[in-house]
């Protein structure tokens, strides 16, 4: 995989958790751990959150655990919904009935399920530590994130106690992410905006790679989100009304039509369409890649730009997903008895994922219009009601990239789209600034264990990104950094 294509899948990474007292060096799962002296808090508060199985619709337990630690730290803890499957909470330096504008911090507590246990070099839900990384379902996403959120706020609660700070900072902490959303961040943004009166959310979302292929040297390159493509899922349904003997079929029956419409679908390349997020992005990734390359890619509305995009996606196919609607198709379903036997319904379950300001409808009425079957019906599983506008770049985006400019010198820090779907996007709908990122480098053998076997962050993250957070914190409020 190539530098550009490292650097654009890193993009779709959320990470890193919470951590326990240091007198916890003994946690059984790790005993035998060579030089324990030296795995930071963080690592073993991590890898007590792992160990807790918080599968969607499941969170309760890790919930009650990450609120019990936020109080033993000093925190103020609020539960907005406390409900199986729904329980949402935050943690803060000041009461959310203070009034003060609010740094919220966004995580999510669900994961997706680990899948067979026994294609892991290690149990999913151990959180072992071993080879300076710790393992296990949820370590990169997303409970890694909020043990870099958490010892960062922790960070200046003392100076809270010292004198009247101009900011509220919460710890926010969602479920259901992996499952639209709708049991976590959207309960939270709509009903209780007010409550939380936020100045600015910073949630999962872009993070930095190395190596990026287009630049004409070895740099690092941040990317903070701005936006987010919105998911939609479908199941695409054709029905017949009588079965038969698969001996007597003739060939239009619905399995062939079925087939027969998938293939014009998945075989049909997605139109690309310039956002203003992706402008704003390649725009500032031109100025960093410079040369004729960055010159093309600093006018993305041109001509050249436009073949620059179909040329390199050949290679790199995830620079295709910033500038075209993706459909994946995920699975496949028939109601057939037996293999001899013509199944009377067939259907095809698909994975959508929307450039901002494109809607259901739009993408529903290209799917019918590819496929071109009279037989075919179209049935929403989930949709999130349309990403909307990004957050146009401002006094936080700055103090972000001041952030990690001082921690990785020399790297470069550019807005963009997300090319994933996150709960960022419901604070984003009530007209809040939001931005995405996980504050750390990603390679590609942490990207490609997303929702895989073998999930881990290396604990040098952890320790990287609670210097950028922390940075960011002192800096909004003033304070001489020393780290």
């Amino acid at each position: 995989m190539t530098g550009l294509s490292r650097f654009l899948t890193g993009t779709l990474v959320l990470l890193v958790v919470l951590c326990t007292p240091a007198d916890l060096f003994a946690i059984g799962s790790n005993a035998g751990q060579k030089d324990t002296s030296k795995i930071p808090e963080a690592a073993y508060f991590l890898s007590e959150y792992v160990a807790i199985p918080s599968i969607s619709g499941n969170e309760n337990e890790a919930a009650y655990f990450l609120a019990r630690k936020c109080e033993e730290a000093g925190l103020i803890v609020h539960f907005i919904t406390d409900n199986p499957g729904s329980v949402n909470f935050a943690a803060s330096i000041y009461p959310l009935s203070s009034g003060k504008p609010n740094i919220i911090f966004q995580n999510h507590i669900d994961v997706v399920p680990s899948g067979d246990s026994t294609l892991w070099r290690f149990p999913p839900f151990e959180g072992k530590i071993e080879e300076g990384r710790v393992w296990g379902r949820g370590a990169l996403d997303n409970k890694g994130l909020a043990v870099v959120q958490f010892y960062s706020i922790k960070s200046i609660l003392d100076l809270a106690k010292e004198r009247d700070l101009p900011y509220n900072v919460t710890l926010l902490c969602v479920s259901g992410e992996e499952t639209s959303g709708s049991t976590g961040a959207a309960i939270v943004a709509k009903n209780f905006k007010e409550v939380f009166n936020p100045a600015v959310v910073i949630g999962e979302g872009g993070s930095g790679m190395e190596d990026l292929s287009l630049t004409q040297k070895k740099m690092k390159i941040f990317g903070i989100s701005i936006a987010e493509k919105e998911h939609l899922w479908l199941k695409l349904v054709w029905r017949a009304e009588n079965a038969g003997h698969t001996s007597i079929t003739e060939e239009n029956n619905i399995t062939m039509m079925f087939v027969n419409g998938l293939n014009r679908l998945v075989n049909t390349r997605m139109p690309i369409t310039i956002t203003p997020e992706t402008e704003l992005m390649m725009q500032a990734l031109g100025k960093e890649v410079g040369g004729v390359t960055g010159k093309v890619m600093r006018k993305p509305h041109g001509k050249i730009f436009k073949r620059f995009v179909a040329k390199y996606s050949l290679d790199n196919p995830e620079l295709n997903d910033f500038f075209t609607n993706k459909i994946t198709l995920s699975g496949v379903s028939s109601n057939s008895g037996s293999i001899n036997q013509n199944s009377s319904e067939i259907a095809a379950y698909l994975d959508c994922r929307l450039l901002p300001g494109v809607t259901a409808d739009d993408m529903i009425n290209f799917i019918c219009g590819i496929v071109n079957d009279s037989e075919m019906s179209v049935e929403v599983i989930s949709y999130g009601k349309g990403s909307g506008k990004g957050t146009t770049p401002e006094y936080f985006f700055e103090k972000l990239s001041q952030a990690l400019k001082h921690e990785f010198k020399g790297a470069a820090v550019i807005p963009m789209l997300f090319p994933a779907s996150a709960d960022n996007v419901y604070f984003r709908r009530e007209g809040v600034p939001v931005y995405g990122l996980n504050p750390f480098m990603v390679d590609t053998e942490q990207i490609n264990a997303i929702h895989n076997y073998n999930e881990f962050i290396d604990i040098e993250d952890l320790d990287r990104g609670i210097k950028v957070y922390t940075f960011f914190l002192k800096d909004l409020l003033n304070q001489t950094h020393s780290f």
